[in-house]
This record gives structure tokens, C-alpha cells and sequence, in this order.
């Protein structure tokens, strides 16, 4: 996921400030021998991951004893605040985790530190090759420069229930209209089980599907050089994937009736209840499923990536390539390349896999091929039938600092809550939400 933080013009005091700053902690970090590196993660945070991140760190520092981490969880409703203030008062952290285009954002007020190198070096010893998309490091090139690398990949699969597909005699459906024949079809609302449950209150998480379905329609918010064009050349096929996602609520009614408030742990709740056929949702479903309801676990298979009007060159779903990056200012910004170095290898990062089945995802393809993934049926069809299919939400463009403000300003989550209310039409929502996109480019 990301969040929006709006592009802020240099500051020529704070700057100078940030100077001062770094030059003071160089001096203690020299007189005492160690560097102390400040980590701020966004994503890591619950108790079995930081569990997890915990014994990682204690690996990097056993392995690189004159640098010291100092592990600061940053809780996502303060995402935004907290990184506002560390820029204004020059106090970054010095090495940071967070949401997909906060790189770009940053950059854009100058505050980050180019990670050219870094990629440079994954260039020769083959890792860029290995990673699954290419868009999980283009999308932070801006201006002659990538300002992030990706560290872990958050998928958005649509789960089902075999159970009750078989009991009908319905194959897994492969195509919108499949799909919607299925949910239909399966719709049982009196016996507390519905066609479809997915999240349509006006939340971040409302506009991931819609951006998927989006890319099947073949429409896109920006085109391969970058250009908004959600509203203009892209309408008609934005305008369709959004009928699509709402008919299923307001037209043929085989949703709750409660999903215009619904945001990302509702769906999660209801299909890991037993109470809807399909159920749209994060990876973090099959940890639920594990923990919550084994019975069901066996019941549910993930859909292969649905295709739409584009064809096979739409089947495609939005997903979240997540950052690395490191402050511009930091007086320790060689320590901090080498711990994103280290910390994003392959078979790094497999105790945070291990602790959140599907939660997060390897950006490499050579940290799959493990016992992890081959016992867990469901991991292995995410692997199979969603992670090939995962693409950057620029796509086909690239990096775009505005992107962080158009995704953490929910501006395309909006049409889906306003659809489903009844407020707007399909098409009303796409050319309002198009408006509000060209201000932030215009900016």
C-alpha cells in the first residue's frame, strides 16, 4: 500500500540546519567508533514481524559490528505527520521502509539519497534479472535517478470457495464474465453466504481492485511516458472496469449490503467467517486462514488474475513493489547503503515470510523455491496464478512523485465509494476523480 505525502519545495534554513545536523553526529559517531543507524519501518510493525525483524537486525549488527540499528516503528495512521516533521525539522531517519512512492515524494523535496549505485550493482551480479517485474525498481527512477530500491512485494488476490464452486458444478472463473455468472450464481444471502465481498468504503484499499480491474479493461491512470490519462484516452476503459466492480454491489446486489463502509480487514473478516463465495483481499488472508480457520483454508484457492475486454494484454493486477531509501542528509549514508545492501539479499528476509504467510512476498525469484512456499498450497498458488500478473500502480509508466499523492489522497478510491452509494455514475465519478488528478500534476 501507499500513502500520500504532497511534494514540498526546498527550504534553503532547514537545509542548512540538516548540515549542521550531520555534521554533529558524524563528530559523536567518530568518537565513539560505532555508527547508530536510526530504522524507520511502516510495514514491519505487528508483533510477529517485529519478533522476526528483531533477530534480522541482530544478524546485521553480529555481521557488521560497527554499525549499530536503532529500530523505530512508525504506526500507519502517522505515517504522513511523522515524515512531514522530520523533514521540516531536518530529522529524518537515516534509513527508512514505508509506502510504495515515498521515495519520489521525498526526492521531490529533496531529501533523498540516490540509489543509482545499489542498482548498478544489482545490474552486474544479476539480482535486477532475478526480480519478477521490472517495474518493482523503474517505478523509482525520476529525473535521472532511482531514489528507492524494492525490498517486498503486497499482492491483491481474489480467494474462493471451492466448496461451494464444485457443489454447483462452476469451474474457477478466468474472465469478467465468468466471474460475474459465478458470483451470481453463488449469491445465498439466506443462508448468510454472499457472492462477493470486497472493500468500497472510501479507503486506500478500495482503489487497489479497482485499479486492477482497471488494467484488464485496458485503462491505466497514466500512460507509458508518464502522462495522466485517466480521464481523457483511458475514460472509456477506466469507466468500464468501474461498472464492472460496482454492478456487482448496485446492479445484480451480491454483496453485504454494508460495503460501502467497508475497508481492508472487513472482507478479510467476512470470507475468513465462511460468509461469501469470493472474497477480495491482501496476502495477509491466508495467514488468517491458517490461524483463524484451518477447515476453511482447505476449502479456498486463489483465482488465477481474471481476464477482461484488453484481453491477455490486460490480465494484470495492481500490487505494491515497497521501498528502501535513505535520507539525503544523513551523516551515515555509506552505513546505511550497507545495510540496505545486506538486509535486501535473497534468503534474507525469510524469517519475516515464515512469520506472516503471504503477508509479504520476495521481490526475487530465487526466494521462492523453499519449503515455505511448497507446503503451503495456497503460497504456491498465489505463486502460480497472481505474483506473475502483479504490476506497479503507474503502469505503463513509470516513477511519478504525484503518484504517492493521487494513491494517498484515495483519489481513485473515491469513484468506488461514490459509485455504490449512488451518488455518481461510472463515468461522472471517472471525469471528477480526472479533475482532481490534473491539479496535483499541474502543481
Amino acid at each position: 500500500m501507499t500513502g500520500g505525502i504532497g511534494i514540498n519545495r526546498r527550504q534553503t534554513l532547514a537545509l542548512a540546519m540538516g548540515g549542521l545536523f550531520a555534521l554533529t553526529c558524524d563528530e559523536e559517531a567518530s568518537a565513539q567508533g560505532t555508527t547508530t543507524l536510526t530504522f524507520w519501518t511502516v510495514r514491519l510493525n505487528t508483533p510477529e514481524l517485529s519478533a522476526a525483524l528483531k533477530q534480522i537486525l541482530a544478524d546485521f549488527e553480529k555481521e557488521n559490528p560497527g554499525i549499530k540499528i536503532k529500530h523505530e516503528p512508525v504506526s500507519g495512521n502517522l505515517v504522513y505527520p511523522k515524515f512531514m516533521a522530520a523533514m521540516r525539522g531536518q530529522t529524518m531517519p537515516d534509513v527508512a521502509e514505508a509506502y510504495s512512492y515515498h521515495p519520489l515524494q521525498f526526492a521531490a523535496a529533496d531529501q533523498m539519497e540516490p540509489m543509482d549505485d545499489i542498482i548498478a550493482e544489482w545490474d552486474k551480479n544479476g539480482y535486477l534479472a532475478d526480480i519478477f517485474s521490472e517495474f518493482a525498481y523503474k517505478k523509482f527512477f525520476w529525473k535521472g535517478n532511482y531514489w528507492g530500491v524494492p525490498y517486498n512485494l503486497d499482492i491483491r488476490p481474489i480467494y474462493y470457495r471451492k466448496d461451494l464452486l464444485d457443489a454447483k458444478g462452476i469451474k474457477p472463473p478466468r474472465t469478467w464474465d465468468e466471474f460475474q455468472a459465478a458470483a451470481i450464481a453463488l449469491n445465498d444471502p439466506a443462508n448468510g453466504v454472499f457472492g462477493v465481498v470486497y472493500p468500497a468504503g472510501d479507503f486506500h484499499i478500495a482503489q487497489h481492485f479497482y485499479m486492477s480491474f482497471m488494467f484488464q479493461a485496458g485503462g491505466s491512470i497514466l500512460d507509458k511516458d508518464g502522462n495522466l490519462v485517466f480521464g481523457t484516452t483511458a475514460k472509456d476503459a477506466n469507466v468500464k472496469a468501474l461498472t464492472f466492480l460496482t454492478d456487482l454491489a448496485t446492479k445484480y446486489k451480491v454483496t453485504p449490503p454494508g460495503i460501502a463502509s467497508y475497508n481492508t480487514d472487513d472482507p478479510h473478516t467476512l470470507y475468513v467467517q465462511g460468509r461469501a463465495a469470493f472474497g477480495f483481499g491482501t496476502g495477509e488472508v491466508i495467514s488468517r486462514l491458517m490461524k483463524e480457520n484451518p477447515a476453511l483454508f482447505d476449502k479456498t484457492g486463489i483465482l488465477e488474475v481474471l481476464e477482461g475486454p484488453a484481453g491477455p494484454s490486460g490480465k494484470l493486477s495492481a500490487a505494491f513493489y515497497n521501498p528502501m531509501f535513505v535520507w539525503k542528509y544523513s551523516p551515515a549514508k555509506e552505513q546505511a547503503k550497507t545495510f540496505i545492501r545486506w538486509f535486501v539479499q535473497p534468503g534474507r528476509l525469510e524469517r519475516l515470510y515464515l512469520a506472516a504467510p503471504g503477508r509479504h512476498w520476495p521481490i526475487f525469484k530465487r526466494d521462492i523455491n523453499t519449503d515455505r512456499v511448497k507446503n503451503n498450497r495456497l503460497l504456491s498458488e498465489a505463486l502460480e496464478k497472481v505474483v506473475p500478473y502483479s504490476t506497479d500502480f503507474a503502469y505503463p509508466g513509470f516513477g511519478r512523485p504525484e503518484m504517492g499523492v493521487i494513491d494517498g489522497e484515495k483519489m481513485f478510491a473515491g469513484p468506488v465509494n461514490q459509485v455504490v452509494v449512488g451518488a455518481k455514475t461510472p463515468e461522472k465519478a471517472v471525469l471528477d476523480a480526472h479533475e482532481a488528478m490534473k491539479k496535483v500534476f499541474s502543481s
